[in-house]
């Protein structure tokens, strides 16, 4: 229980982070945002995994590593999926994430961390249907984060918000210069 709630306290403080970056300033980059950087091994059982995520009901996914390197994304809506079908528990449940291949995401989307936040969203709805809304890799020289879609729309929808306030301020500025009421 006490892990369920620090692991809120991180997400509600992550989600106040994305509102404004250190500068006051909302981010504009998707390096800027919060990324999670929990990280499972091929070798791991799907019972293992997820067990992480009944413990934490707000990580959206994992980092699947092989031999060091990043082989995919498992996120909680895949393994659901997969344990979900017609003897999906029991076929998989015990077994290494490896016998799950084919339900990992093993064509990420990758985004460098100074990708801004319109194109990375445009990136990420331009995927398949059904891949749409899956996290997304950011990487930061050599480190790895996973990148929810709602932090990324939530930021976007933030820097329209500040655009319209921006352009009416200085419509208004414009206004009174000239003598427009």
């Amino acid at each position: 229980m006490e892990m369920q709630r620090s692991s809120a306290a991180v997400a509600v403080a992550a989600l106040g982070q994305l509102l404004r970056s250190s500068h006051g300033e909302a981010p504009t980059k998707v390096g800027q945002l919060f990324v999670w950087n929990e990280v499972v091994s091929l070798s791991e059982t799907a019972g293992s995994v997820e067990k992480k995520f009944l413990d934490d009901p707000t990580l959206p996914g994992f980092i699947v590593h092989a031999a060091g390197k990043v082989v995919g994304i498992l996120s909680r809506r895949t393994l659901l999926t997969a344990i979900s079908q017609p003897f999906g528990r029991e076929v998989f449940i015990k077994r290494p994430l490896h016998e799950l291949v084919q339900h990992l995401d093993s064509k990420p989307l990758i985004l460098e961390a100074s990708t801004t936040i319109a194109a990375a969203l445009r990136f990420a709805m331009g995927r398949r249907d059904d891949m749409r809304f899956e996290p997304c890799l950011v990487k930061t020289g050599q480190a790895v984060g996973l990148l929810e879609m709602h932090v990324l729309m939530l930021a976007q929808a933030n820097l329209l918000e500040e655009a319209m306030t921006s352009k009416d301020t200085l419509i208004a500025k414009i206004k009174m210069i000239l003598g427009d009421n």
